[in-house]
């Protein structure tokens, strides 16, 4: 089984403090890490420690703050494409968690960034395919390869992006979040027009309530098991999703895909940082 991931990969500086401080005020930390983020990169890092074999297609860089990314990412299982065309870094991402997990980011995305295409034969073997709205031209170009492969699309939609619209098409499975608003749609219609546009699959989380999905034209709703104590929340949606890739690429279901990844998402906000669940895994 094979995974393919294509998107954002950040440097993610993430802080831990009392609460996040206002105008003009300076707060001192109760801890500090530096760790490679984004949503497709902590999607693939997930796959790989599920053992799905993932594939990731983002520009990085070779810089410092790239060459540890691409080390990183390699270390947990993940194949890195590095599509970059310039000699810069991954964005980088300033995180601040606060004492009750709640997370704020600020990110320069991959603004001003040059980049190119991976080669052709790169969804070869492939069961299945992520992409998270931040690299559209070669995302809609991948997409539409895995549409005529018969690889299934899964979209990870945390906000809309200008231009996705010409993405959707060639979605096959879009999980998207609470925050996900798609211009000229009622909210309460978003999972309709998604399968409207295309999707086999609709899904929409909403946080720790439970997740609604459209599957053959019937709408479910999925329950999720609350956590017994919230230590972040950074990077649970980003599980929730490589989760539910991998699993949907070893050929379960989409509803028993999702439920099983917004299980290990529950998991991941009681450990610290995006991956720190892995380790009560090995447990």
């Amino acid at each position: 089984m094979r995974t393919v991931f294509c998107g954002l990969t950040t440097i993610d500086l993430v802080q831990r403090v009392e609460r996040v401080p206002g105008p003009n005020e300076k707060v001192v930390s109760d801890s500090a890490l530096l760790d490679v983020g984004g949503p497709a990169a902590n999607a693939a890092r997930t796959a790989g420690a599920l053992g799905a074999f993932p594939t990731l297609v983002s520009p990085i860089g070779p810089g410092v703050f790239g060459s540890l990314a691409s080390e990183w990412l390699r270390s947990s299982g993940v194949s890195v494409v590095d599509i970059c065309a310039d000699e810069g870094d991954p964005a980088i991402s300033s995180v601040s968690i606060d004492s009750d997990g709640n997370r704020a980011v600020i990110s320069s995305n991959n603004t001003g960034r040059t980049h190119g295409f991976p080669d052709e034969d790169i969804l070869d073997g492939a069961t299945a395919l992520m992409v998270d709205g931040h690299l559209l031209d070669v995302q809609i170009a991948l997409a539409r390869t895995a549409e005529s492969l018969g690889i299934p699309v899964v979209l990870d939609g945390g906000s809309y992006k200008p231009g996705l619209d010409a993405l959707l098409g060639h979605v096959t499975h879009a999980v998207v979040s609470a925050d996900f608003h798609l211009p000229g749609a009622e909210d309460a219609q978003v999972l309709e027009t998604l399968v409207g546009a295309g999707a086999q699959f609709a899904a929409r989380t909403h946080g720790g309530g439970a997740i609604e999905a459209i599957v053959d034209g019937k709408l479910y709703k999925l329950p999720i098991q609350e956590a017994a104590h919230v230590a972040d929340s950074l990077g649970a949606g980003d599980v929730l999703h490589g989760a539910f890739t991998a699993a949907l690429g070893a050929g379960q279901d989409p509803l028993s895909s999702l439920a099983a990844a917004a299980q290990l998402a529950t998991l991941s906000v009681q450990s610290a940082g995006a991956m720190g669940w892995t380790e009560n895994l090995e447990d």
